[in-house]
């Protein structure tokens, strides 16, 4: 079975960055979400290889909308390039569930502007992650 590579992304994004940011598939609601630092990871696409139970070429490439949260447009912007600093350091990371065996950055970091007077600001990009399940000892 291919692990969740959401779940992977997520995990491994929260574990990078500071302790006061929200790493989540959603953004908190209502007025939370102005003054807080929130990066949500929602899985846009991408395939998957099966070739087999347990066979080490299955593997999971998802493609990643990241948006990041801040009450400026430069403090959103500062997170998306520590999120994208994370990112590239993420091979050969492992977690109970899977092994990031390569990732890449199809936009870099983007306005993605909230609707005006929300005191939100956005900042987004388009990141993709190969995955494969953990290797099994004997």
């Amino acid at each position: 079975m291919l692990p969740d590579s959401k779940a992977i992304a997520i995990t491994l994004l929260a574990l990078g960055l500071p302790s006061d940011v929200l790493v989540s598939s959603k953004t908190p609601a209502g007025s939370t979400l102005t003054g807080a630092r929130v990066v949500r990871v929602l899985r846009i696409g991408g395939t998957a290889d099966m070739r087999g139970w347990g066979d080490p070429a299955s593997r999971d490439r998802p493609r990643f909308s990241v948006d990041c949260y801040a009450p400026t447009e430069e403090a959103a912007m500062r997170l998306a390039q520590q999120v994208c600093s994370i990112w590239e350091l993420l091979p050969g990371q492992v977690t109970d569930t899977g092994e990031v065996t390569g990732v890449s950055q199809e936009t870099g970091p983007q306005d993605r502007p909230e609707e005006p007077n929300t005191g939100v600001a956005r900042v987004g990009m388009t990141l993709g992650m190969s995955v494969r399940p953990p290797r099994i000892s004997s």
